[in-house]
């Protein structure tokens, strides 16, 4: 519970995966991969709930063994293509306590080094004046030099932005998708993605908001996890 409210969290996890074969089943770390958010979500004193939404057989036998409610999700809403979103509001329509318009923490899997401070410090953030939270990581590279190739040249992706010394650019930040605090009615309303509206940003260090994409990315991942 936190200020009165139910917090359920939801983890997506499908079996299919092509950059990184069987990804939310594999070892990292000594243990499945999809293991590192459950574990987490159990360790954060203020969830109440933990949702698995999958397709898959593995993934569910993994997560109901370590106490976590099931939510069967269909193929159509499993796939390389399928929305997030729509993913996301499948699943959340498919919850007992709707009508009470709990709060809500989506945890993606591909992060398995933030902490459970990190989820903690996500929640206590969250209040009624915003519609949610999310953790975000800091740009190393300014935007000044990015580019994008027109007719085989090099074109300045944005012209607004000038280089600048390290020490004197603007400090700017990304969504990394590793944790997400907001409610269900806010989900339920929204579009095309998860996030918009009234947002605050938690800071996660480079290490904690490391994000797995590629096999290198499982390696290098795998090397931290067993650093800890």
């Amino acid at each position: 519970m936190y200020n009165n409210k139910i917090v359920i969290c939801l983890i997506l996890a499908r079996g299919g995966s092509k950059g990184i074969p069987r990804k939310n089943v594999k070892k990292i770390g000594g243990k499945p991969l999809i293991l590192h958010s459950i574990d987490v979500a159990k360790n954060t004193k203020q969830i109440d709930e933990i949702y698995v939404s999958t397709d898959d057989k593995e993934i569910k036998k993994i997560s109901q063994k370590n106490g976590v409610k099931i939510i069967d999700r269909p193929k159509k809403y499993a796939e390389d293509t399928s929305n997030y979103l729509d993913s996301v509001k499948f699943s959340l329509n498919l919850l007992p306590d709707k009508k009470m318009n709990p709060i809500i923490v989506l945890l993606e899997t591909t992060s398995p080094i933030r902490s459970k401070k990190n989820v903690e410090d996500c929640i206590k953030l969250f209040n009624e004046k915003i519609d949610c939270v999310s953790s975000i990581t800091e740009v190393k590279i300014s935007p000044a030099y990015f580019y994008k190739i027109n007719n085989d040249l090099l074109e300045k992706y944005d012209s607004n932005f000038i280089p600048k010394n390290r020490q004197e650019m603007e400090k700017i930040f990304y969504y990394n998708g590793s944790i997400f605090v907001t409610t269900l009615n806010f989900l339920k309303s929204q579009k095309n993605v998860v996030f918009g509206g009234k947002m605050k940003g938690y800071l996660l260090n480079e290490k904690n908001s490391f994000d797995i994409d590629t096999p290198l990315d499982f390696k290098i991942c795998d090397f931290l996890l067993k650093e800890k």
